[in-house]
């Protein structure tokens, strides 16, 4: 039976204690939550507000839904360790399995270096480093990901594949079955626009802002989740700017768990 978790930009403009309501409302197993900014945001109130932390606990304790993974860290030129143990802590305390991981350092060596301190750190708080190859990012590619996580050496790095990113990169099915099976834990779904040679803007709009339910686009969903191994978490990541003002983050949820379990159903 496949487990499902409901990532956070799906229903984004929900408090963390809310996203785990709304997850176990609408049939999900896990939560995916984000406590630190991707982007322009600014900083998460969970970091710092103890009663914030305190509802999320119990709601994840009362629902029995668990939390998939943590966001995110960028493993960037000017990264430094220490800063992320504050966000190591509270996601054990939450009982988090991942960490969504950016590569942004285009010193391989360094980034290398780095990432591979940060999978010690995340293992010792009973965690894996997840690398997700972004087109945007020093790790462009798949490929990119398998060299940098086989690089480290410990089997806390992991492979996080993301349908959009892997459509729009340089990366191939084959590129998929390469990927040691052991380093993939969890496998973010959503369907988006064909664009030949898309604009940096056009790759974080979509990215996140707007993205399609399985089967409103053009990716082949079913090909890539077919070259990767069929027991892993589905992650479903689909932000929809569009619907946001139109239905509410309850129905969204719904809406893209039913088109997801639709299409690996069909499989």
């Amino acid at each position: 039976m496949t487990t499902y978790s409901l990532a956070y930009l799906t229903t984004r403009e929900l408090d963390p204690d809310q996203a785990v309501e709304v997850a176990a409302e609408t049939g999900y197993q896990m939560v995916g939550l984000r406590l630190l900014p991707a982007g322009t945001e600014g900083p998460f109130a969970i970091m710092t507000d103890r009663a914030l932390q305190a509802r999320t606990k119990a709601a994840l304790a009362s629902t029995g839904i668990k939390l998939a993974d943590i966001e995110i860290v960028r493993v960037n030129d000017s990264f430094e360790l220490e800063r992320f143990k504050p966000f190591l802590e509270l996601g054990a305390e939450l009982g988090a399995r991942h960490v969504l991981t950016a590569g942004d350092d285009l010193q391989r060596e360094r980034l290398i270096q780095n990432y591979g301190a940060f999978c010690e750190l995340a293992r010792s708080y009973g965690m894996s480093a997840d690398l997700e190859p972004m087109p945007w990012t020093a790790v462009k590619h798949v490929r990119d990901a398998i060299e940098v996580t086989n690089a480290t050496g410990f089997g806390s790095a992991a492979v996080l594949i993301d349908a959009l990113h892997y459509d729009r990169s340089d990366s191939s099915l084959d590129d998929l079955r390469a990927i040691d099976p052991e380093r993939i834990n969890y496998i973010q779904v959503c369907d988006g626009p064909h664009i030949d040679h898309p604009t940096f803007e056009q790759l974080i709009y979509n990215a996140r802002t707007e993205r399609f339910l399985p089967g409103d686009g053009d990716i082949d969903i079913a090909s890539m989740l077919c070259a990767l191994p069929r027991d892993k978490v589905i992650s479903i990541e689909i932000p929809r700017g569009e619907w946001e003002r139109k239905l509410s983050a309850k129905v969204r949820a719904q809406q893209a768990l039913d088109r997801t379990k639709d299409l690996i159903e069909s499989l």
